[in-house]
């Protein structure tokens, strides 16, 4: 069987990654990487150090499809699940996971195929962290820290020239955000920094109107809801 160069990167990269998780033949047998490429000069890197960690499953298949894609991800720990859709052209996603039963599913652009220069970072530290992504548009920055236990972030953000920065530090928090509408060319803007336990936020930014949202929340079991546009 001929393999193309795309094919040899990817299994290559596969191969280095279930290679960095051989202390034992059942801890190979735990960590599973599943990558479906399409395109031209896509560059992948997966880490994988502990066991039972996955990118993409038979049920919701990790997948780049574009071109100039640039996804890397190391996840250490045990039992984390990561799945990946990316569409498009000149993505760079990177995620970085320490910890156990972590949980990202991330989704670029699909269906009509959006998601241009999309940049989005994730550095997540701590145990049982859930975060999900929803990103469809273009020239869209996400960036998003964890540091901490059980928190939960949900993202939707489908306004071009958009851009999220959420930094969270405690456990228990749950933040969801939504940035929708076609603004008025300059997207949405959403600055948070959250330190402390149990706390609640809900961002809506919507409409034909740029919005800038900051947050600095400090202390515990507080509960925020922002609504702007129109």
């Amino acid at each position: 069987m001929k393999f193309t160069h795309r094919q040899l990167l990817v299994s290559a990269l596969v191969g280095l990654a279930v290679t960095s998780v051989m202390p034992s033949r059942a801890a190979l047998a735990q960590n599973r990487v599943f990558i479906e490429q399409v395109g031209s000069s896509n560059t992948v890197n997966v880490t994988q150090v502990g066991g039972g960690n996955q990118v993409g499953s038979s049920t919701t298949s990790s997948k780049i499809t574009g071109s100039n894609n640039t996804l890397t991800s190391s996840q250490t720990g045990e039992s984390n699940t990561t799945n990946y859709t990316v569409v498009g052209s000149g993505n760079t996603i990177s995620k970085t996971v320490a910890g156990d039963t972590n949980q990202i599913t991330f989704t670029c652009g699909d269906g009509t195929t959006a998601c241009s220069s999309v940049t989005s970072t994730m550095n997540i530290t701590g145990d049982l962290n859930t975060v999900t992504s929803t990103i469809k548009g273009s020239n869209i920055a996400n960036l998003l820290n964890i540091t901490g236990d059980s928190n939960t972030v949900t993202q939707t953000i489908t306004t071009n020239n958009s851009s999220s920065n959420i930094t969270i530090l405690g456990d228990s928090n749950t933040f969801i955000s939504s940035m929708t509408g076609s603004s008025a060319g300059g997207g949405h803007t959403l600055v948070a920094a959250i330190t402390g336990t149990s706390n609640t936020h809900t961002v809506t930014q919507y409409g034909i109107v740029d919005t800038v949202v900051n947050i600095i929340t400090n202390g515990n079991s507080n509960a925020v809801t922002v609504n702007t546009g129109k």
